[in-house]
């Protein structure tokens, strides 16, 4: 959990930082208030190798630990590099609030253009659903609970005032996922992107 806070904090930071104008710049592209980038705790991990390898040792957090929680990729000198580089970050919490792991949008031309954190001791994406924490009141106010595909499209919502808006994290609606929804409300409106894609994934969660 430390190890992730520390992390969450060194990307928030990177976003201010001169290595943050590509992801200020692509906020401002789809038009996110700097409100909201403080409430989702939107970051950036800077094009380096090690930024935050050597942020986690500043903290005295062991790499060990860093690579355990998915921040850390392990190389074959016996060291280690970020996993996440270049990209918009966007923390991914349990329902307490704490960051449990990160989902990173692409700021160049990489195949992926989303990469989310493995599975840890702490993040298990079968059960995890994104901006649960914040959308609960949303839920029980409006006794509904918005199902979208994914970190911009929460965002969006938000922006729009749409409270209750959740997304899965780089998974499948699953039965784990849907067992949290029904305990918090009777209704779920499933609103994918109107693709074939998205289409087809809408009613697999339906």
């Amino acid at each position: 959990y430390k190890a992730n806070e520390v992390a969450a904090a060194w990307f928030q930071s990177m976003l201010e930082a001169p290595e943050g104008e590509a992801g200020r710049e692509e906020l401002r592209k789809r038009e996110v208030p700097p409100e909201l980038v403080k409430s989702f705790r939107i970051g950036v991990a800077p094009d380096s190798w090690d930024g935050l390898l050597g942020a986690l040792r500043r903290a005295n957090i062991n790499p060990h630990v860093g690579e355990e929680a998915g921040l850390l990729v392990p190389n074959k000198k016996g060291s280690w590099y970020d996993r996440f580089r270049n990209r918009l970050i966007f923390p991914i919490t349990a329902p307490g609030g704490r960051v449990v792991a990160f989902g990173g949008r692409t700021l160049g031309d990489d195949s992926a253009k989303y990469i989310n954190s493995p599975e840890s001791p702490i993040y298990n994406k079968r059960t995890v659903l994104y901006n649960l924490h914040r959308a609960k009141e949303g839920i029980r106010r409006h006794n509904r609970v918005t199902l979208v595909e994914g970190y911009m499209d929460v965002i969006g919502v938000s922006r729009a005032g749409v409270a209750e808006a959740v997304a899965c994290c780089g998974t499948s609606l699953t039965p784990q996922h849907a067992h949290t929804l029904r305990r918090l409300s009777d209704t779920v409106i499933v609103n994918f992107d109107s693709d074939e894609a998205g289409q087809a994934a809408a009613q697999r969660s339906i």
